[in-house]
């Protein structure tokens, strides 16, 4: 059995776990069960459409360099478990589709919002120490979740309904074969995984920072629905590297390789001194660069230069129909990969900390400009970040004596770095951070 075939078996059973113990019963928890069971007979796709496929990727491209053979089954149950608190996590992730600045007529905008805010308040709850389990705490807005669909990317949510139609060929007493999402339960389980995850870790010399990076996450989530138009760059990008989950993720993959499977003497120091956190919030301000502008991160000054002419030229000689910047950035995207993110958030009302504040922009002219001027500022603070990201990672391996952290670390960026380049609607170029 290869890592990858290892981590796959241990998330499958860590899901199992975690539906049975954490997910309210209802047809959602016996719909998940069925889908990642032997049962279905396209379970492949059922993992590709919860979007654990590429999540397996990440932890087997960045743990399986650093891992025994003897120590995969180890790793793997670990990072299990971290799956399954993802695969709810998507959902919930999910929710803020349309939730940006954008203009959008979906008339659930406000109904998500305010279920995502609740959400994000219980999180913060239950991973600062209140005992109250999840189902009495969320139970006020379970009504409001009834008419709130999953799922909500158009690709996924065919994926869903082709699924949830060949389960109710499979059981045909369930719901009358009509497709049919139950969020409530999914956001219970969300919260109660994330919880456990946090109760397994605590011992762990690493617990104050995988707890606090889950927190400051959902806080910042919460922040990035609120945050207004007039936010300066440097506002947005604070927000922004905490609504990533990089902290903690990291956070958990080194306290495994570094305190379960060996116990590495140097740990202790980098913790308590704030290397470690700094390290990885660099990492996250990375990751949170690649995720909203792609490879145009990495460009240099001439290279952006002609990314701007070229806008300008499609301007003169833009189509009909296209009247904002916005419009203008996605008309030039299906032409290059190079605007694939900006797409993908203007398409789904992302929050993105480089469009942030052109979404009220009536001039495309303007628009360009101020497009230009972000590119520059995000470019610069790329380039400052990875200088200092390599000095920091320099300091750690001298401290721990060995690479393994901050392999782990520029394994993780690298991944990135690779699937945001490819374009963000192909199985190579999703997913979420």
């Amino acid at each position: 059995m290869t890592f990858q075939e290892c981590l796959k078996q241990a998330t499958l059973e860590q899901i199992k776990h975690s539906l049975i113990r954490h997910m309210p019963d209802g047809s959602q928890k016996d719909f998940y069960l069925w889908g990642l069971s032997p049962e279905n007979p396209t379970q492949d796709d059922f993992l590709q459409m919860v979007g654990m496929n590429q999540i397996i990727n990440l932890s087997t491209r960045i743990l399986q360099p650093l891992v025994q053979p003897d120590d995969w089954q180890r790793v793997a149950c670990y990072a299990g478990l971290l799956h399954a608190y993802f695969m709810y996590e998507l959902v919930s992730d999910d929710l803020a589709v349309d939730l940006s600045l954008m203009p959008t007529r979906d008339a659930t905008k406000q109904a998500r919002q305010d279920i995502l805010h609740s959400f994000n308040g219980v999180m913060v709850k239950r991973l600062s120490g209140v005992p109250n389990p999840s189902t009495e705490l969320l139970e006020y807005i379970q009504p409001s979740t009834a008419n709130i669909s999953g799922y909500n990317q158009a690709s996924i949510h065919e994926m869903y309904t082709a699924q949830f139609q060949r389960y109710s060929t499979l059981h045909p007493n369930n719901e009358n074969g009509q497709f049919k999402f139950d969020l409530w339960p999914v956001l219970v389980a969300n919260i109660e995984t994330c919880n456990e995850l946090m109760e397994q870790t605590d011992h762990m010399q690493v617990a104050p920072i995988l707890r606090q990076g889950f927190i400051n996450r959902y806080a910042s989530v919460s922040q990035s629905l609120d945050a207004h138009i007039n936010m300066t760059l440097e506002e947005l990008t604070n927000i922004g590297t905490h609504t990533v989950s990089v902290i903690p993720v990291l956070a958990y993959f080194a306290g495994i390789l570094t305190e379960e499977i060996t116990l590495q003497s140097g740990l202790k120091s980098i913790v308590e001194d704030g290397l470690l956190e700094n390290a990885l919030t660099t990492a996250a301000v990375i990751t949170r660069l690649l995720n909203d502008i792609g490879v145009v991160a990495t460009y240099s000054t001439g290279k952006r230069t002609s990314l701007i002419h070229t806008l300008w030229k499609s301007y003169e000689s833009r189509p009909m129909h296209v009247q904002t910047i916005t419009q203008l950035l996605c008309h030039v995207a299906s032409k290059t990969e190079a605007l694939t993110r900006f797409q993908k958030d203007i398409m789904y009302g992302e929050f993105n900390i480089c469009l942030h504040n052109l979404a009220f922009t009536e001039s495309i002219e303007y628009g360009i400009s101020i497009f230009g001027e972000n590119l520059t500022y995000f470019s610069q603070l790329y380039r400052h970040s990875t200088i200092q990201l390599r000095d920091q990672l320099a300091m750690i391996d001298q401290r721990m004596q060995n690479k393994t952290i901050s392999s782990l670390i520029m394994g993780f960026i690298n991944f990135h770095e690779q699937i945001y380049t490819r374009r963000f609607d192909t199985a190579a170029g999703e997913y979420v951070a």
